[in-house]
């Protein structure tokens, strides 16, 4: 049997980013109209972000099926968007309609960005090409640039911002005050009516 080259490439350097520590950074939901289509997350092995860190994973947890050759196409126009210099826009968008799979409602696609390449994940399955860095700058760019393409979501995928559902459960959290040593041992008051406790609302 003929083993694929690129398989023992994705062994010497993949070890480490698929072993990684990954901490997030943000993350931010991405809707179309009243749709959520899906959620976008920033990892990295600190926590932080810093321009041109590596590794660098982004992960996109869907909502909504899409098909493969649409996503590969929409993001090439996002990087064209970005108005690039010296980039082969035709080429990788070849290269990303060979890969793509339709992507199901729950499938996690992730691309882990190395100092020299980068690669997709789709679920738990290494999709079989290697991106080079000028890609890999190209596709962080959509979202991490200063030019990027979704200024409402950066800020909540750099972790400067909470996303709405973060926000709306850290209002409605009760607020608990400090355990004090009167209240370790809570007594009713005197003359309580035992009686009428029955009446009360809870």
């Amino acid at each position: 049997m003929k083993l694929n080259p690129f398989f023992f490439s994705l062994l010497f350097f993949f070890s480490s980013p698929l072993s990684a520590q990954w901490l997030n950074v943000g993350k931010a939901d991405y809707n179309w109209g009243p749709f959520h289509v899906y959620t976008i997350s920033l990892y990295t092995e600190t926590g932080k972000y810093e321009e041109n860190i590596r590794p660098l994973m982004l992960t996109f947890n869907y909502a909504k099926p899409i098909e493969g050759k649409n996503f590969a196409i929409s993001l090439i126009k996002e990087i064209e968007n970005l108005q690039l210099n010296a980039i082969d826009t035709k080429h990788y968008l070849n290269a990303l309609k060979s890969i793509f799979p339709d992507i199901s409602p729950n499938d996690v696609l992730s691309y882990i960005a190395l100092e020299e390449k980068g690669y997709f994940v789709l679920n738990d399955t290494i999709l079989d090409q290697e991106f080079d860095a000028t890609f890999t700058q190209a596709l962080l760019s959509i979202w991490l640039s200063p030019k990027t393409n979704f200024p409402k979501l950066q800020p909540k995928l750099l972790g400067h911002e909470k996303t709405e559902k973060e926000e709306k459960f850290q209002n409605t959290a009760p607020k608990i005050a400090p355990l004090t040593e009167d209240l370790t041992n809570p007594e009713l008051p005197p003359n309580y009516p035992l009686e009428n406790r029955d009446n009360e609302v809870s």
